[in-house]
């Protein structure tokens, strides 16, 4: 990991003995604490969450910040634990409020939009620690859709050509 920015250290299941009940609950009450008791904004608009369906009395957008489809089903109970998202959850919340701040690791943050149905989807990347977030803009509130940490280097060159033609685009008038 590179950046001029240390970056909070990672929350492992190890951290834990491996209790992954104890980790799940542990990432739920930073999740709870990040969005539901506390709201961050993001471009002047509080940052909401998906609370239905819930599932084991836990919010959905949990489970998209920590977990990824097991099949093709749409099934929203049919996820898998992701380890490399669980153990950054508080990443999220530090990195949206870093950017709208502009204060902390904002120099670093390549933040774009796209397109998606009847929305646009702003994605935060900070490409030294491989993380995204994505977050939908809502005409009265913005959604936060997922997090994840970018595993291969060929996803970041994705991202950052995303964000490169995405930067040119709002250079060119016309």
């Amino acid at each position: 990991m590179g950046g001029s920015y240390k970056f909070p250290d990672l929350i492992e299941l190890s951290d834990f003995n491996g209790d992954w009940v104890k980790y799940e609950d542990h990432l739920y009450s930073i999740f709870v604490s990040h969005f539901v008791y506390s709201k961050p904004l993001f471009k002047g608009k509080i940052v909401n969450y998906r609370r239905t369906p819930e599932v084991a009395g836990k919010i959905q957008s949990f489970f998209h910040v920590t977990s990824v489809n097991s099949s093709l089903t749409k099934n929203p109970d049919d996820r898998i634990p992701d380890l490399r998202r669980c153990e950054r959850i508080h990443w999220i919340r530090k990195i949206i409020d870093d950017y709208s701040n502009k204060v902390g690791i904002f120099s670093e943050i390549k933040c774009w939009a796209e397109d998606w149905k009847q929305y646009k989807r702003w994605h935060l990347l900070l490409e030294h620690y491989k993380f995204l977030v994505v977050i939908e803009e809502r005409e009265t509130y913005n959604l936060l859709v997922t997090s994840f940490y970018l595993e291969k280097d060929h996803q970041v060159k994705k991202k950052l050509k995303k964000f490169n033609d995405y930067v040119q685009m709002q250079r060119t008038p016309f």
